[in-house]
């Protein structure tokens, strides 16, 4: 903030700064007409997936709030920090984040003077899991009319049955990645309680399968090596994956029924073995290819490159802020920000088909400096590795003009 009014001496700080922190402008319709937006310029490039995942911003003290010891994705252990669910709208190679949830670890909710003192609505000082946040966040985007044709998350959600049934219920297709040891069969199991043996402990009252499940990756060891099928997942660089698609039953273990699914298997040859990743989906019409289903599965990567080119290019854990409308309207701004590099990107994709968020961004910085030499000079620059980056990606292709 103080960049910004140093800047601009229109604005002095205090008004930015009670802009970002006090203003009662509401962050919800601005991150609504960004999903809006963002998805519906994404549809035409093809189908559009809806992304789910964390992000972590690590904070110091016990003052911003939701900040928690809890586990940091950004760092990979346990930290003081922030952790937010997220949702990223994505087609082909673009992506724009759309939506987030501020998670509110227990400590927070059993302490409501804390809530209360952070700003945190009285309706929203309730525990809710990042599943919870996450079928929330799904559900609000099919309200505001979002344009896209599945969901898609890590393991993490995807081994959520609770989670995968609430979508089943409303129709929702949905492409989420399981853990290795998630177990699967390969025929309907029966459900029963067993009986009670004569003189041995209490009646039973659990369901019991009348077959083994067998975890996906046992699973896949035994599928012929001419089952599996290659793929393209980026024609232009060649990037191929093998993949298969099995029909297999699930069932939580406590439910008094098993869900039909799709199970997903994607491995891709490394050095010495295969990288192998699995996913769950309830596509059972003939609509989608095997080819289409890996590459809905592959797609999930671009949340990733959301988070990267938002915290890198746009300063998403670059704050300072720590009340709950102000964090909120910081998110809201950075999903601005970034809507408008990828408007950007999608409005230049002929002429510059390789410009990033980062390239957007250092152009920006140039024209409102009315620095025009410095601009040409980030230009010319842009430019060289644009044509250093297309030899490498498109050897027997033409570059790029510009």
């Amino acid at each position: 903030m103080e960049k910004m009014a140093e800047t601009n001496l229109e604005i002095e700080y205090n008004q930015i700064q009670h802009f970002i922190s006090e203003s009662n402008w509401d962050h919800r319709p601005v991150m609504n007409k960004v999903a809006q937006d963002a998805s519906l310029r994404l549809s035409k490039l093809g189908r559009v997936g809806l992304m789910i995942d964390e992000s972590s911003h690590l904070k110091k003290g016990k003052h911003s709030v939701g900040v928690a010891k809890q586990y940091a994705g950004c760092v990979g252990k346990i930290e003081n920090s922030q952790v937010a669910v997220y949702g990223s709208v994505s087609a082909e190679n673009q992506y724009q984040l759309v939506d987030c949830e501020l998670f509110l670890p227990k400590e927070w909710i059993d302490n409501p003077k804390r809530c209360i003192k952070s700003g945190i609505p009285e309706e929203r000082i309730i525990y809710k899991s990042k599943i919870d946040l996450a079928l929330e966040m799904i559900e609000r985007q099919r309200a505001v009319g979002t344009h896209f044709d599945w969901v898609g998350a890590d393991a993490f959600y995807g081994n959520s049955s609770y989670l995968l049934n609430k979508l089943d219920e409303v129709d929702q297709l949905f492409v989420m990645e399981i853990h290795s040891n998630q177990m699967v069969y390969l025929q309907e199991p029966e459900l029963f309680v067993p009986g009670r043996k004569a003189g041995r402990g209490r009646t039973p009252s659990r369901l019991k399968s009348n077959i083994a499940g067998i975890e996906v990756r046992k699973l896949i060891e035994s599928v012929e090596e001419e089952k599996w099928k290659k793929i393209f997942l980026r024609p232009k660089d060649k990037m191929e994956v093998e993949g298969l698609v099995l029909d297999v039953f699930t069932w939580d273990g406590k439910s008094d029924e098993c869900r039909v699914r799709k199970l997903i298997v994607r491995r891709k040859k490394t050095q010495n073995d295969y990288e192998i990743k699995y996913a769950f989906t309830n596509a059972f019409d003939d609509e989608f290819s095997l080819e289409e289903l890996i590459k809905m599965q592959s797609q999930r990567f671009f949340i990733e490159q959301s988070f990267r080119d938002a915290k890198q290019e746009a300063g998403m854990s670059s704050y300072q802020v720590r009340g709950w409308r102000a964090w909120h309207h910081h998110m809201a701004m950075v999903m601005m920000a970034t809507n408008f590099v990828l408007l950007e990107k999608l409005d230049h994709a002929d002429d510059a088909p390789l410009l990033s968020t980062s390239d957007v961004r250092k152009y920006l910085v140039c024209t409102y400096a009315k620095d025009e030499a410095k601009k040409q000079i980030v230009f010319q620059q842009m430019k060289e590795r644009h044509r250093i980056r297309a030899l490498s990606l498109h050897k027997s292709r033409k570059l790029p003009t510009w």
